[in-house]
């Protein structure tokens, strides 16, 4: 279990995390050209200089709500007991990244994304980080014997079918997203076989 952060930590925390709130929200409301950095620590309460301690551009702190979904996952999987087989980790962890907030969050930085190309490589550098922090959590937790390539192809593979879901549901809100996971992840413990030999 990771040990709880100290105050000074906390705290450091949630000003990125209003911040980059902040900026999230502005892109959402006047696009990503509709205001500048100044906007973002009047409406988060900070000076321009702390904005600078965190972030360098508005570009990173907008796309920055995705990185704290995964800060949220990955307290879940260190909250899960050990010597739980890690499909089953990734599988728990899957339903905290695409909860119905969490997905809608998603689906709206996918539509600034999808408008303003500036943030694609600021997505793709927290995907990256994503996708590197899940696999050493996974490698963390690896019991005796596991193949060293196996928490790699996991971690890569569940992305892979959590992108599916995000895209998914988008086009069809009538589908529930819990039991989309559960469809997504059947096909990998399944190897992806829809028929019984």
């Amino acid at each position: 279990m990771t040990p709880k952060p100290g105050i000074r930590e906390s705290k450091k925390h949630e000003t990125r995390r209003a911040l980059g709130f902040a900026a999230f929200d502005l892109a959402t409301e006047r696009g990503l050209q509709g205001f500048v950095v100044e906007d973002v620590t009047t409406r988060a309460g900070v000076s321009r200089r702390t904005f600078f301690n965190y972030f360098n551009r508005k570009e990173e702190a907008v796309v920055s709500v995705c990185g704290f979904v995964f800060d949220d996952a990955m307290a879940e999987l260190h909250q899960r007991p050990a010597g739980e087989p890690l499909f089953d980790s990734l599988r728990a962890v899957a339903g905290v990244v695409i909860s119905p907030e969490n997905l809608e969050l998603l689906n709206r930085l996918s539509t600034i994304a999808t408008d303003f190309h500036d943030l694609v490589p600021y997505e793709l550098a927290v995907r990256e980080r994503m996708v590197l922090g899940a696999h050493e959590a996974l490698v963390a937790r690896m019991p005796p014997g596991c193949p060293s390539f196996y928490p790699l192809a996991l971690v890569h593979a569940a992305f892979g079918v959590i992108q599916a879901v995000i895209v998914h549901a988008a086009d069809h809100p009538e589908d529930q997203v819990t039991d989309l996971i559960d469809e997504a992840f059947d096909y990998l413990r399944a190897g992806f076989q829809t028929t019984k030999s």
